[in-house]
């Protein structure tokens, strides 16, 4: 006990000591003070944070107030992008990324989507259709129906023109149909398509178009074709012919 009292004697009669003390306690107080707030405020923890919405698809009124509810504000950039998903107009691509934690305040850069490119349908008067179709497939465009049109100064097998029209805009994976010359066709007629209807009433019309009824031949329908309907005929489709030809049918059975 008297140790004690000695000691407190001794702390209170000596400055040195008294400073020493009066240091190390306000080593430790700061030590506290950094560790409880100086830290939390430089790694963010007294910083607000949410989470960034996906605004994919969103319109630029949905997106800006999807944000605006969490506190971010949005900024919707000139340049777009081509998106065969999303349409034209709405959001596709965000920064920050949607669920990503950002801090309140934040502004969002939004790209819109400028949906499916559109493309020019190219000239191919003149092309064979071999030529036509790659053509067609380098545009990003799909080749349609091939459809055979009598003319007198374009050879057979060429090109006379698309449908649409060249030209014309289209977007990307979009059918093209590509008319084909079929030569000089004076006094012939043109073979329609018969698949699908009933051949009594095909025989009727092959005898109004100037032409004789061939051969029938029944097969076992394989694609859901209903009995007595035309599947095919040869010669085929879109051929002009000359009158009196002899057109052969294959029906569903």
């Amino acid at each position: 006990m008297s140790k004690i009292k000695n000691f407190f004697k001794w702390f209170k009669t000596s400055p040195f000591i008294r400073a020493f003390f009066l240091w190390v306690v306000l080593l430790v107080i700061l030590a506290l003070a950094v560790d409880k707030i100086a830290l939390p405020i430089f790694s963010g923890q007294f910083i607000s944070t949410a989470e960034v919405p996906n605004l994919e698809g969103m319109t630029e009124a949905e997106a800006d107030a999807a944000l605006s509810a969490v506190g971010f504000k949005a900024k919707w950039l000139e340049e777009g992008r081509h998106n065969a998903q999303v349409p034209a107009g709405r959001a596709l691509v965000q920064m920050p990324a949607a669920g990503r934690m950002a801090k309140v305040g934040r502004t969002v850069q939004i790209t819109r989507s400028l949906g499916l490119r559109q493309v020019e349908i190219p000239d191919l008067r003149g092309k064979s259709q071999k030529q036509a179709t790659i053509t067609l497939t380098r545009a990003g465009l799909v080749q349609g129906q091939i459809i055979k049109g009598a003319h007198k100064s374009i050879p057979r097998g060429v090109v006379i023109r698309t449908d649409p029209m060249a030209g014309d805009t289209a977007r990307v994976g979009d059918t093209v149909n590509v008319i084909i010359s079929a030569g000089e066709t004076l006094g012939r007629v043109l073979l329609p398509s018969f698949a699908g209807e009933v051949i009594d009433d095909v025989f009727v019309k092959v005898e109004q178009l100037g032409f004789k009824v061939g051969n029938v031949k029944r097969v076992k329908a394989e694609n859901g074709e209903a009995p007595n309907t035309v599947i095919e005929t040869s010669p085929k489709e879109g051929d002009y012919l000359l009158p009196d030809t002899k057109i052969d049918f294959v029906i569903a059975d």
